[in-house]
C-alpha cells in the first residue's frame, strides 16, 4: 500500500467514524461530515453541468454555429438572465418567466415519462395475459391478479361518489370491499418498498463495517 492509498483509506475512514457518530446524537463530526459530502456533492454537479451542458450547449454554438443557432441560443441565455431577478423582492416577479417555463417543460417531461415508461407498459403487462393468441393458464391467473390490483388500488382513492337512493346499498357494498382489496395490495406495495429500503441500508452498513474492520487489521498488521 502507498502513501497515496493510505491517505485516502484514512480519510475515508475518519469520514465514516465521523458519521458513525450519529449514533451519539447530533454533534460536530457529523456535521463536519454532511458539509463536506454536500460541499462536495455540490461543486461536482457544478463540474458536470457547466462542461457537459453549458459549455457544449449553450456558450459553443454561439461561437462555432451557423446564424440560426446563435439566434436560438437567445431564448436560454435570457431565460437565465430573468432568473437573477429572483435575487431581489422588487424585481421577483420578473424572474416567474423562467420559472414557469421551467416548471411547465419540467411537469410536461414527467407526465410524458410516465405516460409513456409507465403507464404504457403496464396497460401492456395487463392485457397481455389475456390475448387470444397466446393464453396461458399460469399466466392468466397472474394477469388477473395485477389487474385486480390495479383497479382495487385506484378505487382506493376514489372519495367522491354520485350515489342515489337506487344504487346506494350496492354501490357502498362494492365501493367498500374494493377499497379493502386496494388496501391490500397498497400495504404489500408499500411494506416491499420500505424492506428494499432496509435490506439496501443493511448492505451499506455491512460494507462501512468491513471496510473499518478492513482497515483496522490492515494498520495493525502492518
Amino acid at each position: 500500500m502507498n502513501q497515496d492509498q493510505f491517505f485516502w483509506l484514512l480519510f475515508s475512514f475518519i469520514l465514516t467514524i465521523m458519521v458513525f457518530s450519529y449514533i451519539f446524537g447530533d454533534n460536530p463530526l457529523f456535521r463536519i461530515a454532511t458539509y463536506l459530502f454536500i460541499g462536495v456533492a455540490s461543486a461536482y454537479v457544478f463540474v458536470l453541468i457547466f462542461y457537459q451542458v453549458l459549455i457544449p450547449k449553450l456558450i459553443m454554438p454561439i461561437f462555432t454555429g451557423d446564424t440560426t443557432q446563435r439566434i436560438i441560443q437567445i431564448i436560454p441565455i435570457t431565460l437565465s438572465i430573468l432568473l437573477f431577478f429572483k435575487l431581489s423582492k422588487r424585481t421577483s416577479s420578473v424572474g416567474n418567466i423562467s420559472l414557469a417555463f421551467l416548471v411547465g417543460s419540467g411537469s410536461a417531461v414527467i407526465l410524458t415519462s410516465a405516460f409513456s415508461g409507465t403507464l404504457l407498459p403496464m396497460i401492456d403487462m395487463i392485457t397481455e395475459p389475456f390475448s387470444l393468441n397466446s393464453l396461458n393458464f399460469q399466466k392468466l391467473i397472474g394477469g388477473s391478479i395485477l389487474l385486480l390490483g390495479a383497479i382495487s388500488s385506484l378505487l382506493y382513492f376514489q372519495f367522491s361518489t354520485i350515489i342515489t337512493s337506487d344504487n346506494q346499498s350496492i354501490f357502498s357494498r362494492f365501493m367498500h370491499y374494493s377499497k379493502t382489496v386496494g388496501t391490500v395490495f397498497i400495504g404489500i406495495t408499500l411494506g416491499s418498498i420500505f424492506a428494499g429500503v432496509i435490506i439496501s441500508s443493511m448492505l451499506a452498513l455491512i460494507e462501512r463495517l468491513n471496510f473499518i474492520i478492513t482497515f483496522i487489521y490492515n494498520l495493525m498488521s502492518g
